[in-house]
């Protein structure tokens, strides 16, 4: 049967299509039948050092999926207490990060490298290891992998990140990560750190943020470059979409505008790891209309925090006191500890 020639039936059918489609290159799915991104399983809480260190593994590892992996170091090794991620293609799988302690990492990783190819019967993959950004909470271990014949290994340098992801121009080009059916995009977003660069998944639509947006204290070295950064990475999103935003670390209580104090090990109470995109436009509305100012503003989830000498100097004071009280119970931590700041 013949249907009927309707233009007005077929006009609004053809903007609705259109609609669609400029729904998701804003970053929305029209429908919500998952848009074609792989999914995950976050943990309802991670364990952060304790209540009892002699309890605590050096490192908590997560599945995200069968080829995402999260590990996070115990505070009982470090206060930093750093996000890693471990992300596998079909051809190359890629360490983000080496973490803040001296402890073993390498066995770990190889660990998991290990069981992922016993799972996909296979007996070897290419390995990389790059980084959030040169901190030292975030490069203390390179040394267990920069020196591996098998690794390739890409220094938290300006000119190594360019070579290694093809940014022709730093900071405004935006490279790639090819890892052989899965594609990392690589973001440059100097300001907290000068090398520092966010991976977005497209697999998975996993934002990782580093240092730069994470449920705690951003640290601001260089104001204008993190107000352009933030708006990098918010632009960016504005065509994708984003499962997730996930930082490298967690400062935040669970209870809003509250945070840690610098220094703590054990933080029971604490705010998820997961941001989402409205927490990144939230920081970068209120990075523009700050963007000549620096100041310290607490958003609900993070807080923007301009540093300085003088800055740095009380934070370390405060760590040393934090940090100091807390080792005293390490191995039996009060259960209240945390929950309300001093």
């Amino acid at each position: 049967m013949r249907l009927p020639f309707r233009p007005l039936t077929y006009f609004w059918m053809i903007a609705a299509l259109a609609w669609a489609g400029v729904l998701f290159m804003q970053g929305q799915a029209p429908q919500p039948d998952g848009a074609g991104v792989e999914r995950g399983r976050l943990p309802v809480r991670w364990t952060s050092g304790g209540p009892r260190c002699m309890e605590q593994p050096d490192w908590q590892v997560h599945e995200y999926n069968q080829d995402f992996y999260i590990l996070r170091e115990s505070g009982c090794v470090h206060y930093e207490k750093p996000f890693l991620y471990l992300i596998f293609g079909q051809d190359k799988v890629v360490l983000m990060d080496t973490g803040a302690g001296t402890t073993e990492l390498a066995s770990t990783v190889d660990g998991i490298i290990a069981k992922w190819l016993q799972r996909k019967k296979r007996s070897s993959i290419k390995f990389m290891v790059m980084h959030s950004h040169g901190h030292r909470d975030h490069v203390a271990r390179d040394s267990q992998f920069n020196n591996k014949a098998a690794v390739e290994f890409v220094p938290a340098e300006i000119p190594a990140v360019q070579k290694a992801f093809g940014i022709k121009q730093w900071p405004i080009d935006i490279g790639a990560l090819e890892l052989g059916g899965r594609t990392l995009d690589v973001i440059p977003i100097p300001g907290h750190h000068p090398v520092a660069v966010a991976l977005y998944d497209r697999r998975t639509a996993v934002l990782m943020t580093g240092d730069n947006v994470y449920p705690g204290r951003l640290y601001i070295g260089e104001w204008r470059a993190f107000v352009d950064s933030t708006k990098r990475l918010a632009d960016f999103t504005r065509s994708r979409l984003v499962s997730h935003v996930l930082g490298c670390h967690i400062e935040q209580t669970d209870t809003p505008f509250l945070e840690f104090p610098i220094g703590s090990i054990f933080q029971p109470s604490e705010h998820v790891l997961e941001l989402s995109r409205g927490d990144l436009i939230e920081l970068n509305q209120v990075m523009q209309e700050n963007k000549t100012e620096p100041k310290r503003i607490a958003l609900r989830s993070m807080t923007i925090y301009p540093t300085n000498e003088a800055v740095w100097q009380e934070l370390r004071k405060v760590r040393e006191q934090t940090e100091t009280k807390q080792r005293e119970t390490q191995f039996a931590q009060p259960l209240s500890t945390g929950t309300a700041p001093r």
